[in-house]
């Protein structure tokens, strides 16, 4: 009678999982260059800079926030053209600001693909309007502030609308 050969499974089992690992590790870098890390654009700066200045960055914010109110006039968009209302107010007088410099970075919170930077088109009753925005899909569109009073004050802020169809 003829005896049956063992077999040994081993050198299988080992070159599947190096196969596996570099079909994973490939999938893996093909994945994340099609989608590429997206800088915080809170503060509008590259974080280089932000990281090097993150101390001054937040002290400048908490003395502007202690001093003055940002009031968002808008909780929604619509895909197309929009308008958008700010309001700067002094927490103490209750006042309008009417010297100060805002930047405003329109962007969607997972790409930097639809960055809109633009400044204030003109002032009318105590507010700031920034005409033009424009939203190309529904959606979370972040609104990021940069507001700087006399040169004494520099506040960031983030505020968040959801755009329809």
């Amino acid at each position: 009678m003829k005896e049956k050969k063992e077999r040994n499974y081993w050198p299988h089992a080992i070159i599947g999982i190096i196969l596996t690992v570099v079909v994973a590790g490939a999938f893996t870098v093909d994945l994340a260059l099609k989608n590429p890390v997206q800088e915080e654009t809170l503060f509008m700066e590259k974080y280089q800079t932000v990281d090097k200045n993150i101390h001054k960055l937040m002290a400048d914010k908490s003395k502007f926030d202690k001093d003055f109110d940002i009031i968002y006039a808008n909780k929604k968009f619509v895909q197309g053209t929009n308008t958008f209302y700010i309001k700067v107010q002094d927490k103490k007088t209750h006042k309008f600001v009417e010297n100060a410099d805002i930047t405003l970075l329109v962007t969607r919170p997972e790409t930097n693909e639809f960055n809109q930077k633009m400044k204030p088109t003109k002032v009318e009753k105590d507010q700031y309007i920034f005409t033009n925005i424009q939203v190309h899909r529904p959606g979370r569109w972040r609104l990021m502030t940069n507001i700087k009073v006399d040169n004494n004050y520099d506040g960031y802020d983030s505020h968040e609308v959801y755009a329809t169809e």
